[in-house]
């Protein structure tokens, strides 16, 4: 019996630990994501340009909200810029994946600069 509880209490250590596994998938983008240059100030301009051809349909215009995606309005206070590249980069369903593709490291930059500032 013994044995049962301390195998148990490593077991929930090890999860404690390393954590949930539908967590693990942001995790696991932010190493990819060290090789996207940080945006500068610019970026966000050319970012707004890019996110009226890729994201505005579901997105809306200004990133208020759309027909199938969430608003983005304050995306800045829930997330911050790596983890809304991470994001753009690895999407959740029904989201589509651009990058790599449709969109550059540059372009994914780009649009998270400027969703950053909506």
């Amino acid at each position: 019996m013994d044995r049962r509880v301390a195998a148990f209490g490593i077991l929930v250590l090890l999860a404690a630990v390393t954590g949930c596994a539908h967590h693990r998938h942001v995790v696991g983008v932010a190493a990819y994501d060290d090789a996207v240059p940080m945006p500068s100030s610019a970026s966000a301009g050319r970012g707004a340009t890019l996110f009226a051809q890729q994201c505005a349909a579901c997105h809306g215009a200004r990133g208020s909200g759309g027909p199938v995606g969430p608003s983005l309005a304050g995306e800045r206070t829930r997330k911050d810029l790596a983890a809304v590249t991470a994001i753009i980069k690895n999407p959740y369903p029904p989201m589509p994946k651009l990058f790599p593709g449709q969109l550059s490291a540059q372009d994914v930059s780009d649009i998270a600069a400027y969703v950053e500032e909506l």
